[in-house]
């Protein structure tokens, strides 16, 4: 195919913010030739590099974000924002919006700059899947702290099911703060989204007891017992927790849940 001479002139100029070489270019090529090259302006932060091929139509704003965000390009963002992005829209439809892209990789100068500009972190894609969830899926325990600080709900974003699953040896504390801070015990997952839960349901939803189970974590399986977890909830397959500590081949966790099952039904 035919590529414009003028594309890599452009392309070159993005990299050395020399704006006046595109400025007196006597054709512009067609806006989809260069959002390589606004890519690498917002990468390298020429600002008014960025401004002029935003002006060009080059690409809404939204589509660049991402790079600015793991960039820590803080002057694009400012402009980015001028320009219209909406800092809440989901990455995708399955994807939160980005602020969970500092959470996740624990960039705090960038969580701070996202919350000051007005970033929700319970702004939810098509699932109920958040920043948040993110957060306590991966961020530090202080970090996690400082986002429930400033406006994190444990009853969005089906927290509670990402903590169980947290793969850090804090896990156990991140289910308590959740816990704590009211998200749902018996909720099966998405049940409250006929949508969402259809969507998911063959992949097998249950409660956060069931994931605990699945995952081996009887410290966090005891600790939602503790706080009244239904141990006879049937998951989107129809199982028990205890079936799955079966068919994980614990049986010790399989007899912590027998007993809660025997005392449940005593109830």
């Amino acid at each position: 195919f035919f590529r414009p001479k003028e594309v890599e002139l452009y392309y070159q100029a993005a990299c050395q913010g020399d704006l006046e070489e595109v400025k007196t270019q006597p054709h512009t090529p067609d806006p989809r030739w260069l959002l390589s090259s606004l890519d690498m302006a917002v990468q390298r932060q020429h600002i008014e590099m960025v401004r002029f091929l935003l002006d060009e139509n080059v690409a809404v704003p939204f589509l660049v974000a991402e790079t600015a965000v793991r960039t820590r390009a803080y002057g694009v963002l400012h402009l980015l924002l001028q320009y219209g992005w909406d800092i809440n829209q989901p990455r995708l439809r399955n994807e939160p919006p980005m602020l969970s892209i500092p959470l996740c990789t624990s960039d705090r100068e960038m969580v701070e700059w996202l919350l000051n500009h007005g970033a929700d972190p319970n702004a939810r894609c098509a699932w109920d899947f958040t920043p948040m969830s993110l957060a306590i899926y991966q961020a530090p325990l202080e970090l996690i702290d400082y986002v429930f600080s400033r406006g994190g709900d444990a009853r969005c974003g089906q927290l509670l099911q990402w903590a169980v699953i947290r793969e850090k040896p804090d896990a156990l504390d991140v289910v308590r703060r959740v816990v704590q801070r009211g998200a749902p015990i018996n909720e099966v997952k998405y049940e409250r989204e006929p949508t969402v839960y259809w969507e998911r349901e063959p992949f097998g939803l249950g409660t956060p007891l069931h994931r605990a189970a699945e995952f081996r974590k009887r410290d966090v399986v005891k600790y939602l017992l503790e706080q009244e977890a239904d141990p006879l909830k049937l998951d989107s397959k129809g199982k028990t927790p205890r079936f799955l500590a079966e068919k994980y081949d614990d049986a010790e966790l399989a007899s912590i849940l027998k007993e809660a099952e025997d005392k449940h039904s005593r109830m």
